[in-house]
């Protein structure tokens, strides 16, 4: 056993099968193996080249970090700041503008037009350089290899920086990424964002709003950690570099004196693209530099440098999403006025100059000089990302909500949202979902991930009448027919037929069942549920304490109507239990006898294992009590009365 530990890298679920094949007799459970095996393992992210790179996959990443906060906000600085991260050597590249825009002619043949074809590519000299990890006698490639290193092939060390300076880099690359309009992130690498059914939009020029959205987010929360903590951000030099080119971009566009016109056209203003281009091609020299190392130097940005440059770049953002706001959708009984955001955009190169170069069909390639701007219809994961925008103000998250809710994105026959709107008259360019009958997968289906996402932001947006209006309308699992859905009310699917759908009899019905998406959005709805957002907060004093604020509907604990009788305690208080850190079980007594919107409890009792008590009168669990509370130290319960 401990020769296949230490033999080089596996997979957690590859060990049991092994000791399965080889007869290995464990001493103890396989939880308690797998948790001491991995106790002492280090964990090597890996990566096989496919086709492309979608834009979504970095969004989650501040996802994670609210996750481990919400637990640990005392940890937040020694996370940003502390701790080293490699970055992954990718033997895919992405190609510069001048390798990817192709000429070809429109599907008439009767005039030609530009697109991006072929974004990403695999870089033969990076598969070299791995190569140069390769042991002699197991013919194996290191796990070594999958890291950026400085100098010549298989010298030099990995190169690392802490995590708040690699989401900085990622901030600016995403900012340096935003389309000729400023508005959506470009789809540069060949592949679209969340709904990848919209796979031509990369060779239209496209960008998205959803990415957008989440690069304002990005930004906030990287320039909030710099401004709350004031430590300088070291960085590699070759970025440091790069965006000195976008910062002063930026001065150029501003002392150019332009302003955007009241009616925004869909020719690209001269100096927005300018700035695009300019912005554009500090973001190539950069990867160019760093294809296969980094030089090892680094360079240091202050605090107030950060902070002043991070404003720079979250204000731009804010003045492209309201350029978006005003270009808006297109499509059936939508003439961009809903004020509903956009999700995609394409663009047309007007003007073009051919280089000398050919792609692999032996087409030319050309450079940009001029674009115009294309809208789509509405899609539903515009206003769920934007939403992440808005989630502090009341009053706009109520008017983003009746906004969708009359738009056609709204079923109003199966009372839920359509992941997109009608496509009738879409170009079959932007991608699979037009080759699919209206109702039918990414065709103006119900995407139940996606539904279930915009579900969690009216949630987090504290619209708790309308979520649970919505859950209980059918909107949710398990509070849809079976009858109409198809299969278990325990089991989500992929997508939902929905009135679009010609069939009536298959309307409603759930096909592909799928655990993936929509039961990671239900976790975190029911974390919002039953914990709150954030479990431990940092007092005053600056120590970490426990708070628990639920969002519970009275319906929960009792639902006479339906013949649900609720459990009462010893004192006649409707509670509800649930496990923590699936370990400690918690009961909330409801003395109150209403819904528990954003109420905080009045009093808990800890119960340890010793059968001892801890009684807190308030709403926080205190520093020691809430340390041993998160470490599972002889804790058996906790009662909290509202």
């Amino acid at each position: 056993l401990g020769a296949i530990l230490g033999g080089g890298v596996f997979r957690p679920g590859q060990l049991f099968t092994l000791f399965e094949q080889i007869g290995v007799d464990l001493a103890v459970s396989n939880q308690q193996a797998i948790d001491e095996i991995m106790a002492i393992a280090t964990e090597s992210p890996m990566a096989v080249y496919g086709s492309g790179y979608w834009a979504d996959h970095w969004e989650y990443y501040l996802d994670l970090i609210e996750a481990y906060t919400s637990i640990y906000p005392d940890g937040e600085e020694s996370l940003m700041y502390d701790t080293q991260l490699q970055y992954f050597f990718s033997t895919a590249s992405v190609k510069p503008r001048s390798d990817k825009y192709v000429v070809d002619y429109t599907f008439d043949g009767k005039s030609k037009h530009v697109l991006q074809l072929d974004a990403t590519s695999f870089d033969k000299d990076k598969v070299a350089e791995q190569a140069a990890f390769r042991n002699k006698t197991t013919g194996l490639i290191a796990n070594e290899a999958n890291w950026q290193r400085t100098g010549k092939a298989g010298e030099g060390r990995a190169f690392k920086s802490s995590a708040i300076a690699k989401l900085f880099l990622l901030g600016a690359i995403k900012y340096a990424t935003r389309d000729a309009y400023g508005m959506g992130v470009e789809y540069e690498g060949g592949r679209p964002g969340w709904n990848d059914a919209m796979n031509g939009l990369a060779g239209m020029v496209g960008s998205g709003m959803p990415e957008t959205f989440e690069l304002s987010e990005l930004l906030k929360y990287v320039l909030d950690v710099v401004t709350r903590y004031q430590r300088p951000l070291v960085i590699p030099v070759e970025l440091g570099l790069m965006v000195d080119r976008v910062n002063a971009a930026l001065t150029t566009l501003r002392e150019s004196g332009y302003e955007d016109a009241e009616t925004l056209q869909k020719d690209v203003p001269r100096e927005l693209f300018v700035y695009w281009d300019t912005v554009a091609a500090a973001r190539e020299d950069y990867r160019n530099t760093v294809t296969n190392f980094f030089s090892g130097e680094t360079t240091t940005i202050s605090a107030e440098d950060a902070i002043e440059m991070l404003t720079n770049w979250f204000d731009q953002v804010q003045i492209g999403v309201g350029r978006a706001m005003t270009i808006g959708s297109k499509g059936i009984d939508d003439d961009g006025t809903s004020g509903v955001p956009p999700s995609y955009f394409s663009y047309n190169i007007t003007s073009w100059v051919t280089n000398s170069k050919k792609n692999s069909k032996g087409l030319p390639l050309a450079n940009a000089k001029a674009m115009a701007v294309g809208v789509f219809p509405l899609f539903l994961e515009g206003p769920t990302r934007y939403m992440k925008l808005i989630k502090d103000d009341e009053e706009q998250m109520n008017d983003m909500y009746n906004k969708v809710l009359n738009s056609g994105l709204r079923d109003e026959q199966l009372q839920m949202y359509f992941l997109s709107a009608d496509l009738t008259g879409q170009s079959y360019d932007m991608g699979r979902m037009m080759a699919f009958a209206a109702g039918w997968l990414e065709n103006q289906s119900i995407w139940m991930h996606m539904s279930y996402k915009y579900y969690l932001q009216l949630l987090r947006g504290k619209l708790y009448d309308q979520f649970f209006t919505e859950m209980r309308g059918g909107g949710m699992l398990p509070f849809m027919d079976p009858d109409v859905y198809g299969r278990s009310l325990m089991e989500c699917s992929s997508f939902i037929a929905s009135s679009a759908f010609k069939d009536p009899s298959v309307v409603g019905r759930g096909f592909l069942a799928r655990l993936s998406g929509s039961t990671a959005e239900f976790l975190s709805i029911w974390k919002l549920m039953f914990m709150g957002p954030n479990p431990y907060v940092i007092n005053d004093a600056g120590d970490v304490e426990m708070q628990l604020i639920p969002t519970l509907p009275i319906w929960l604990f009792e639902d006479l109507e339906a013949g649900a009788e609720g459990t009462r305690d010893d004192d006649g208080n409707l509670v509800v239990s649930f496990k923590l850190f699936a370990s400690i079980m918690v009961t909330y007594h409801n003395t109150l006898g209403t819904d528990l919107f954003d109420v905080s409890p009045t009093k808990y009792i800890v119960t340890m294992e010793d059968g001892s008590t801890v009684d807190v009168e308030g709403s926080s669990i205190p520093t020691k009590t809430a340390v041993q509370i998160r470490k599972l130290l002889g804790v058996q319960s906790i009662d909290a009365y509202f």
